[in-house]
């Protein structure tokens, strides 16, 4: 068969815009239709543009979208469906981190802001997509979550609590929705060379410390995790279905007692 006579699986991708949204976005570029979303309407059409020139003949379909309220992502969906791009894939990617506070010191808000994006947004774009793969019988979600929704750590509660929330999420998805021909993983990165990944601005050294934590002595590129995603949402993984996947140089392999 002729390769171009191939029809390209539609991706939805959000948090797009920058850090590894941005490298999943370059990666799936020549092999997919994309349908990238950000809140940030400056950050993602900047990436687009770069995008296009890149790969002139992509079919980009940006949708400026706060993946943590409701109404807009229904808004957003609608617009995708008159568009007749309905998503065979989502890659949930959009994440917030929030600030560095002891639990006690958190607000309201930070509890909210860190909450409704990264596990409401999860939901949102679960809730509203689901039934598209279904009348399919096919479908793919990535969800990026973290090591940190694996285990504990100081001064980061709520975003803990928020990709502990991912990982049990993809879990109950993977088990209800598999009968439909769709699979549910969630990705696990460790410490990722972006601005949310190495906090210096934050806390002092904080590269440098996480670099000597992590048994293979660097942090994740994010183009790393942009090809495992890019392997999970193929043909060739329809068996990985409530995987959680750790990328994160040993990290969670080692105690670091010594």
């Amino acid at each position: 068969m002729n390769n171009k006579s191939i029809k390209k699986k539609n991706v939805l991708l959000t948090g797009a815009a920058k850090g590894i949204g941005k490298e999943i976005f370059k990666t799936l570029a020549k092999n997919y239709n994309l349908l990238v979303l950000d809140k940030n309407k400056v950050e993602l059409l900047e990436t687009v543009n770069e995008l296009k020139i890149t790969y002139p003949y992509c079919a980009i379909y940006p949708y400026v979208c706060d993946i943590s309220n409701s109404q807009e992502v229904e808004k957003v969906i609608n617009c995708i469906c008159k568009d007749a791009m309905t998503p065979d894939i989502l890659v949930n990617n959009a994440g917030y981190g929030g600030p560095f506070n002891l639990l006690t010191a958190v607000s309201d808000q930070e509890w909210e802001d860190v909450i409704f994006t990264n596990l409401k947004g999860v939901f949102n774009l679960c809730r509203a997509i689901l039934p598209f793969m279904q009348q399919k019988q096919w479908g793919r979600i990535i969800n990026i979550a973290s090591i940190q929704g694996i285990f504990g750590a100081p001064l980061s509660s709520t975003y803990v609590a928020s990709k502990h929330g991912v990982i049990g999420y993809t879990k109950a998805i993977s088990a209800e929705w598999a009968q439909f021909g769709i699979t549910c993983n969630a990705i696990c990165p460790g410490y990722v060379n972006t601005n949310m990944g190495a906090q210096n601005d934050k806390i002092d050294n904080h590269m440098q410390k996480i670099i000597n934590r992590t048994p293979a002595k660097r942090l994740a590129q994010p183009i790393e995790i942009a090809l495992l995603v890019k392997y999970l949402i193929s043909d060739d993984s329809g068996f990985i279905n409530g995987s959680i996947i750790t990328i994160d140089g040993g990290i969670s392999a080692d105690i670091g007692i010594t």
